[in-house]
């Protein structure tokens, strides 16, 4: 494993482009920009004036630096951050630094694209930047994954993420009043040439109208210049449907409904769509409707899901901004059950971020009785949809769902695994534990060090044996720092003190010949006793901190300190 990383790590300072100094500086002042404005976060509330100018700064450096070069990658190692290969930020606190965070959690490279927008920064800074509680075990990648930031991109396991946003701008209408025609014919008509010869006569029975009823003509008259010709048509059908009773009319007019709706979904107007559907439906409930009817009106219901309709709405979702997301809710919860597969499909189509979510909200909740009907997609060669799939399932949450989820536990994208693990974290289920164990050999580091967090706060005790063999592996030794601080803390946390024996050999252990051996050591063992704070592990840092020196002895202090200070919140609580 470390020969292969040390191999890909040649390659890639082989391969760099050559960089000139104005560029190296420029992503320099951005880290220290980004540093400044990290700490920030953690020193001020959000409507704090110094910290809003610290992100005016940084936006300024950042939006300068890729107009210049374009867009900004960083690759991260332990404790630096290189761009092009020259080092533009380094700091080797792990508990500061930046690099190390994003190292830790499997992050090896990070871009940041033109067109990145402010909101994009806050949010990157908010997860980077500060400290999480204890007990929040949310890695770096989940929650850059869960804010879905379409301009920062990371490179994760040699896996590239990659998020689309395309958006087009709409068109409007344009419409004219009648009064003014009217107003020109009258000034054609010419004037009289002379004045009739035999006087008019005047009915005596005229009435006078006041100036409030001639106020009242005038909005009479500006409301019926305004009124909607379509809106008129819907309100026609409805009183129509509501009433009719000859079977033909009625199916006529339905026939006449159902192919409204679909012109409107086909023009974009899902508003007026939406209405007519809504009616459909509640009609269709209506106790004094016969049984003929409401077998006519439920078949003719059915024909509003159809796939060309699905194919109207896709293409004008993403190529225009009529279709607001609301509507689009409203619309797939009208459609319902009965429209499950169409809508699947539409959410392996659509480009923008915001309508996918309005679409899993909706499917989430029309199929919380009948999760088996997004199984199908669990097998579909796009893998985004599968992962949508994924989440709609771990958001509805039925027991049943385990096992055709589990099968996907080695699937060949690590995005779809994630979710799966996601998915058997959330569950309930005590036969979704054993499940985890199987992500402790996943090639993706931050899958492994999820798993490993997710079994220790679900106490799984299953989990000791399988999470002590990979500490006897051959490969342990070739893993980060990292990933073996993170298995420690799993055996503190699953073991507790029934690993005390282990601990004591390893932490009192001297090696005479190799000090940066004895230094790791020390580091992993007080690593598992922090997670489990009982008397005897605290007994055994104290004993270790009496007959270790110099910087061991402070590692083990820093423990020991961590565990007095939990202690004390939980007192104080």
């Amino acid at each position: 494993m470390a020969e292969n990383t040390a191999e890909k790590k040649e390659i890639a300072e082989e391969i760099q482009p050559e960089v000139s100094k104005e560029e190296v500086a420029s992503a320099t002042e951005v880290m220290l920009s980004v540093v400044k404005t990290s700490k920030a976060f953690k020193m001020y509330l959000a409507n704090n004036p110094l910290l809003h100018r610290f992100l005016d700064d940084l936006m300024a450096g950042l939006t300068s630096h890729m107009g210049k070069y374009g867009e900004l990658k960083l690759d991260i190692d332990q404790f630096e951050l290189k761009c092009k290969g020259k080092t533009v930020y380094e700091s080797r606190d792990p508990k500061d630094s930046l690099a190390f965070k994003m190292y830790s959690d499997g992050i090896r490279s990070l871009i940041f694209s033109e067109g990145i927008e402010g909101k994009e920064v806050t949010d990157f800074l908010e997860i980077i930047g500060k400290d999480r509680p204890s007990e929040v075990d949310d890695d770096i990648v989940t929650l850059l994954w869960m804010k879905d930031l379409p301009h920062i991109t990371y490179i994760l396991a040699e896996d590239y993420l990659e998020f689309d946003a395309r958006a087009q701008a709409g068109s409007g209408g344009e419409g004219s009043g009648q009064q003014e025609k009217i107003r020109g014919l009258y000034k054609d008509i010419p004037p009289e040439i002379e004045k009739l010869q035999t006087p008019m006569l005047i009915p005596q029975n005229i009435i006078s109208l006041t100036e409030e009823e001639i106020e009242w003509l005038k909005t009479a008259r500006e409301l019926d210049e305004g009124r909607d010709a379509l809106d008129e048509v819907v309100q026609v059908l409805f009183s129509i449907l509501s009433v009719e009773k000859d079977f033909t009319v009625f199916g006529e007019f339905i026939d006449i409904t159902v192919n409204l709706i679909g012109n409107l979904l086909h023009s974009g107007d899902i508003m007026h769509a939406v209405s007519l559907i809504r009616f459909l439906r509640e009609l269709s409930q209506n106790e004094n409707l016969s049984p003929e009817h409401k077998d006519r009106l439920v078949k003719a219901l059915e024909g509003t899901a159809s796939g060309d309709t699905i194919k109207d709405i896709e293409g004008i979702v993403d190529t225009t901004d009529k279709i607001k997301p609301d509507h689009l809710k409203d619309l797939v919860l009208l459609l319902g059950k009965a429209a499950i597969r169409q809508i699947c499909d539409l959410l392996g189509i659509v480009q923008k971020t915001e309508m996918r979510k309005v679409i899993i909200d909706a499917l989430v909740e029309i199929g919380k009785d009948c999760p088996e009907m997004f199984y199908p997609f669990l097998g579909d060669k796009r893998w985004y949809l599968v992962r949508n799939s994924l989440h709609i399932l771990r958001r509805i949450s039925d027991p049943a769902s385990l096992e055709p989820v589990s099968k996907l536990i080695y699937h060949k994208e690590p995005r779809i695994r994630k979710e799966v693990l996601l998915y058997l974290e959330s569950s309930s289920d005590p036969k979704a534990r054993p499940y985890l164990l199987k992500f402790l050999q996943d090639e993706v580091t931050a899958l492994m060090i999820y798993a490993l967090k997710v079994l220790a706060r679900s106490g799984f005790k299953g989990a000791v044996k399988p999470v002590l063999d990979i500490t006897t592996s051959k490969e342990f030794g070739d893993r980060d720092i990292s990933e073996k601080i993170a298995i420690f803390e799993a055996l503190g946390e699953l073991g507790s003190d029934e690993l005390i024996p282990m601990f004591e050999e390893m932490i009192m252990k001297s090696y005479w010949f190799n000090k940066a051996k004895e230094k790791e050591s020390v580091i992993l063992v007080a690593s598992a006793l922090r997670k489990v704070k009982t008397d005897a592990a605290v007994k055994l840092l104290e004993d270790a901190g009496k007959v270790k020196k110099n910087e061991i002895k402070t590692i083990i202090t820093q423990a020991l300190r961590s565990i007095a200070a939990e202690k004390a919140k939980v007192t104080t609580k």
